[in-house]
C-alpha cells in the first residue's frame, strides 16, 4: 500500500448480490486481504454497472481519499449523489453535510456479528428507509420520496395569532423536531409563546422554556418559598400544647392560714348558714381530671385512622380475604364504639364535677357576702400550686429537649456537571433555633425574626430554671412581651433552614453556563408530550450541545414527542435533522414565514407557495453568524 492508497467501500442492492459476488471473486483472484489494491478506474469499470453507493474515507478518516481521487471517481461517470464521504465522528459529519456533502460515519466494525449491539451508539436514520433503492432516492433528494417518508409522521396544521396586529401564522408541525430560526426581531419567541398557549388551551401540558441562570435557583426553590413541604419532623414533638400552656400559665393560690383562722373563730350564729351544708363541700375536680378523657379521645382517633387505612391499603387487601377484613373491621368498630362511649362518660363526669365545684364556690361566696359566715376552705391549694409548677417545668423541659433533636437533611439530584466534576445536588439542612445559632446562612422557615426566636428560647430556659422560684411568672410575663410571641405556636415556628447546591458534599455555586446546562437538562428530563425551547444553546458550550443536548432532543423525536426549538445555533438546527424547519424573515414585503426541511433542501412560503428558498443557503446565512462561521468550524473541526 502506497501513500496514495485509501479506503473505498462499495455497497450494492441486495438484488445484485450474486453479481457482486462474481465481480469480487474476479478482481480479488490471487490476492489476499493484505495485498489487494484496485485503481479508481478499475473500481468504476468492474462495479459501475451494479449501480452502487461509494463510501470514501474522507479528511481525517485514515487512509482518506483526496479530493483529486474523488474527482477521478466522478470523472468515471459515477453519480455524485451516490458518493458518500465518511467522517470520523458526528461533528465532522455535520460540518460536511452543512457544506453540501453527503456524509456518514460508523463503518469501523471489527466484528459484524456484534454490529446490532454496536449500532446502538450510532445516529438513527431520521427518515424511515424501506430498501436500498429507497435510500438512494433519499440521497438524490427525490421530492416525492421525501414527502412520502415525512408524511408517515403524524402532523397537524396550526393557525396561530402571535402578534398584536392579529396577523395569522400558519405552520405545519410534526410529532418530531420542529426548528424555528431566522434573524433576531422576527417574532420567533412570540410564535413559541403562541404555540404553548395553543396546546395549553386544549388541555395539553405545554410551557415555554427560556434558558437563564437564575431559573435554576427558581426551579430548586433556593429562597425556600415552599420549604415547608419537604421538611420531615418525624420523631419530633412540636410541643404545641406545651407552648400554649406556658404562654397562658398563671399562679395557683395557696389557701392562707388566715382563712382557716377566720373559719374556726367565726361566731357561726346564722341559722340559715348552719343549714347550708353545700358551702362546706370538698372540691371534686383536680388538675388532671381531663387527662383520662383525652387518652380515650386519642385512642378513638387512632382506631378511626386504622379503619380508614384498611380501606385504602392495597397490600392489606392482597394478604387477606374479604372475611378476614370484615371481621377485623367489626372488631375495630366495636373497640371504637366502646372508646367513644367511655370518652363520653368521662367527659360527663369531668364536666359534672366542674359544674358542682363552680356551684359550691358560688354558694360559699354568696353565704359569706350575705351572712358574714366564713365557709370552710375546700383545700389548702398546695397540691394545685405544686402541680401547676411541675407541669410548667415539665412543659419547658420537653420543649428544650425537642429543639435539640437533629433533623435529617433533604437532598435532591440536580444534574451532572460532566464526568470530571460529578453530580450537582441541592441539599437542605434544618435546625431548631436553640438560642445559639447566629449563622446568617440559616434562614427562618416562617416570617419569624431570629431575635424573637432566641428570646423565646431564653425565656423557656428561664422558666425551666425558675419553676420553683418566686420569679417564675416574671419570666412568663417577659415571654409574653416578645413582639412576635403570637406567631410562636409550635416548634415549627422556631425552625431554620440552609438550602444550597453541593458538589461532592461541599457547597458549590454553579456558573451561569452550568446553570443553563442543568436547566435545559432538567427540562428535557421531564416527562411530557410537548417541549418548547427558546434558544436552548445560550451559555452552553458546543461540546455539551453536541454530546448531551442533541442526543436528548433526538431521543424525544424517536419517542414521538413534539419538540419546538427556536435557535441560532447550527449544531441544533442542522445536526438534529429536523422534520420541520420554520424560517422567519423580514424584507421589503414585510414579515414572512417559510416552512421546509433539510431533506428536500427547500423552504416554501406559507402564504404563497410559489416563493421558495434554499434551505442550506438560508441556514448557512442565518445560523451562527453566517457562512463565515461554517468556514471557521470547518477549519477547526475538519480534521477530527
Amino acid at each position: 500500500m502506497t501513500e496514495k492508497d485509501s479506503h473505498l467501500i462499495v455497497v450494492v442492492s441486495p438484488q445484485n448480490r450474486d453479481k457482486l459476488s462474481k465481480v469480487v471473486n474476479d478482481v480479488t483472484k490471487g490476492k489476499t486481504p493484505d495485498n489487494f489494491v484496485i485503481s479508481i478506474e478499475d473500481t468504476v469499470k468492474f462495479f459501475g454497472e451494479l449501480d452502487p453507493l461509494y463510501v470514501a474515507h474522507y479528511m481525517g478518516k485514515k487512509p482518506d481519499m483526496s479530493e483529486e481521487a474523488i474527482g477521478k471517481l466522478l470523472a468515471g461517470g459515477v453519480n455524485p449523489k451516490r458518493v458518500i464521504k465518511e467522517a470520523t465522528n458526528s461533528i465532522s459529519a455535520g460540518i460536511f453535510i452543512a457544506h453540501g456533502h453527503s456524509s456518514m460515519y460508523g463503518s469501523d466494525i471489527q466484528n459484524w456479528n456484534k454490529y446490532t449491539e454496536e449500532a446502538k451508539n450510532l445516529p438513527e436514520l431520521r427518515l424511515s428507509v424501506d430498501s436500498f433503492e429507497h435510500f438512494c432516492l433519499l440521497l438524490e433528494k427525490d421530492v416525492s420520496t421525501i414527502d412520502t417518508a415525512i408524511e408517515k409522521k403524524h402532523s397537524e396544521e396550526l393557525t396561530l395569532i402571535p402578534f398584536e396586529d392579529e396577523t395569522k401564522v400558519k405552520i405545519k408541525v410534526f410529532n418530531d423536531i420542529n426548528i424555528i430560526f431566522g434573524p433576531k426581531g422576527t417574532g420567533k419567541t412570540k410564535i413559541l409563546k403562541s404555540i404553548a398557549k395553543y396546546y395549553s388551551n386544549r388541555g395539553v401540558k405545554a410551557s415555554l422554556f427560556e434558558s437563564a441562570p437564575d431559573k435554576l435557583a427558581d426551579r430548586f426553590d433556593m429562597k425556600g418559598d415552599n420549604i415547608k413541604s419537604i421538611v420531615d419532623l418525624s420523631g419530633v414533638d412540636c410541643c404545641s400544647e406545651e407552648i400554649n400552656r406556658i404562654k397562658k400559665a398563671k399562679e395557683t393560690d395557696i389557701t392562707s392560714i388566715n382563712k382557716y383562722f377566720e373559719f374556726f373563730n367565726s361566731e357561726n350564729k346564722n341559722k340559715n348558714a348552719k343549714r347550708m351544708k353545700v358551702k362546706d363541700l370538698p372540691k371534686l375536680i383536680s388538675e388532671n381530671s381531663d387527662s383520662k378523657f383525652n387518652e380515650y379521645q386519642a385512642a378513638y382517633k387512632q382506631v378511626q385512622n386504622m379503619l380508614v387505612f384498611l380501606k385504602q391499603n392495597g397490600p392489606v387487601n392482597e394478604v387477606t380475604n374479604e372475611q378476614e377484613r370484615t371481621q377485623l373491621r367489626e372488631n375495630l368498630n366495636n373497640v371504637s364504639s366502646k372508646l367513644s362511649k367511655g370518652a363520653w362518660e368521662l367527659y360527663s363526669d369531668w364536666k359534672s364535677s366542674q359544674l358542682t365545684d363552680s356551684i359550691s364556690k358560688r354558694f360559699r361566696e354568696e353565704i359569706t357576702r350575705k351572712t358574714g359566715e366564713r365557709s370552710k376552705p375546700s383545700g389548702t391549694g398546695f397540691k394545685e400550686y405544686a402541680t401547676n409548677r411541675i407541669i410548667i417545668e415539665r412543659d419547658a423541659r420537653k420543649i428544650l429537649s425537642n429543639i435539640r433533636k437533629s433533623i435529617k437533611d433533604e437532598v435532591e439530584k440536580v444534574g451532572m456537571l460532566g464526568p470530571e466534576k460529578g453530580e450537582l445536588k441541592c441539599a437542605t439542612s434544618f435546625k431548631f433555633q436553640h438560642g445559639d445559632i447566629h449563622d446568617a446562612k440559616y434562614l427562618t422557615i416562617t416570617s419569624m425574626r431570629k431575635t424573637d426566636q432566641k428570646d423565646f428560647i431564653q425565656m423557656i430556659k428561664d422558666v425551666k430554671e425558675k419553676s420553683t422560684s418566686d420569679t417564675l411568672f416574671d419570666s412568663i410575663t417577659k415571654l409574653n412581651e416578645i413582639p412576635d410571641i403570637d406567631k410562636i405556636n409550635s416548634l415549627f415556628d422556631l425552625l431554620l433552614f440552609w438550602r444550597r447546591f453541593t458538589l461532592n458534599g461541599e457547597q458549590y455555586s454553579p456558573s451561569n453556563g452550568e446553570c443553563s446546562m442543568l436547566n435545559l437538562h432538567n427540562e428535557l428530563d421531564e416527562e411530557k408530550e410537548i417541549y418548547i425551547l427558546d434558544e436552548p444553546e445560550r451559555s452552553l458550550g458546543n461540546e455539551y450541545i453536541n454530546d448531551v443536548i442533541i442526543p436528548l432532543i433526538n431521543d424525544k423525536a424517536i419517542q414521538g414527542k413534539i419538540v419546538f426549538i427556536s435557535t441560532h445555533d447550527a449544531n441544533v438546527a442542522v445536526r438534529t435533522l429536523p422534520y420541520n424547519s420554520i424560517y422567519r424573515c423580514h424584507d421589503i414585503d414585510g414579515y414572512a414565514t417559510y416552512v421546509g426541511n433539510p431533506f428536500s433542501n427547500s423552504l416554501v412560503n406559507s402564504i404563497d407557495e410559489s416563493k421558495t428558498l434554499d434551505w442550506k443557503k438560508i441556514s448557512m446565512k442565518t445560523l451562527e453568524g453566517g457562512q463565515s462561521a461554517f468556514g471557521e468550524r470547518g477549519k477547526i473541526y475538519g480534521n477530527n
